[in-house]
């Protein structure tokens, strides 16, 4: 089985995954009905594949996608009904980790003492916007005599989870732009001395047969490998700064992923507290961005999982 294929099944079944399939999915569902030319196209292709009299309205596709958005809205929640208390534990796994490394911070630039307790922050807050929202799960099945709490209550609780929400993607962006300062200015760079001892034994071997050879001839060979020996640091060096240099990409890219995914989704909690003014489409559009742009970063860990257990497997079969 290829690397891909079992790449994708991760993916699909990771929960995580599934739901940011779902997103997607409501994403494309809002866009259908917030633009006319997307709607107008789902419409013809609705008539080309159904029958004069069984073609549907214009409102009855308008009805259709309301209630499908819903519905995949309602079903995403589910992966996230006990979310809240993944962001509660790896908030306090943090505070506790700034405790004992109150010291190794002091002197830096202010900046960096704020970082860490922003991604503290952020924690939090998503954890108290995942709870709120866990709370009303019930009322949100809409089963007639089952609810608890008053529509107006469930509103006011939905409302300020997403005032959580909001909180947390804003010290999301702040922390993501700090990190890349961060990785930029204090990532350590190859050290320049490094490799100095590759060929010692070489030269230290050549030269116990130095009274061999005439004179002229024991100078050619102590150059040529020393030579040698110079070629080995700079092949050495130049791996290394390679290494270092992919390192220190991987990680801009993945901050400035998350970065954007923040700054783009800030707009759907902005708009429900009604801090943002947008139109619903501009609603959407971000919605699948941001979802492309954070499904990246679980597609990416589902292939380094899948990747770890086969090389586990080698391991074992080898043994």
């Amino acid at each position: 089985m290829s690397l891909q294929l079992e790449q994708f099944i991760k993916f699909t079944t990771d929960s995580v995954g599934l739901e940011r399939i779902f997103r997607l999915l409501q994403s494309i569902v809002q866009i259908l009905s917030s633009f006319s030319i997307p709607f107008d196209l789902l419409l013809y292709l609705l008539s080309l594949f159904s029958t004069p009299t069984s073609t549907p309205s214009t409102s009855a596709t308008r009805a259709i996608l309301a209630a499908l958005n819903q519905r995949l809205g309602l079903a995403r929640r589910f992966f996230r009904l006990f979310r809240s208390l993944e962001s509660f534990h790896a908030a306090q796994k943090l505070y506790a980790g700034l405790s004992a490394d109150a010291g190794s911070r002091k002197g830096r630039p202010a900046w960096v003492q704020v970082e860490p307790w922003l991604e503290v922050s952020a924690r939090t807050f998503n954890g108290m916007y995942l709870l709120l929202e866990a709370s009303t799960i019930v009322d949100a099945l809409q089963v007639p005599g089952l609810a608890v709490w008053t529509p107006e209550q469930q509103r006011r609780l939905t409302v300020e989870g997403q005032r959580f929400w909001l909180f947390a993607l804003v010290c999301g962006l702040l922390y993501n732009l700090l990190e890349m300062v961060n990785v930029l200015a204090y990532t350590p760079v190859p050290a320049t001395g490094e490799g100095f001892g590759v060929g010692k034994q070489d030269r230290a071997a050549d030269t116990q047969n130095e009274e061999t050879f005439p004179e002229e001839e024991k100078a050619v060979r102590a150059l040529k490998v020393e030579q040698e020996r110079l070629r080995k640091i700079v092949k050495n060096r130049k791996e290394q700064r390679r290494l270092w240099r992919r390192a220190v990409s991987a990680k801009i890219t993945r901050l400035g992923r998350g970065a954007m995914a923040n700054a783009l989704d800030i707009v759907l909690p902005g708009t429900v507290v009604g801090w943002v003014q947008v139109e619903p489409g501009t609603v959407s559009l971000a919605m699948f961005v941001t979802t492309i742009l954070t499904g990246m970063d679980v597609w990416e860990r589902c292939g380094r999982e899948v990747l770890a257990s086969k090389e586990k497997a080698a391991q074992v079969a080898t043994r």
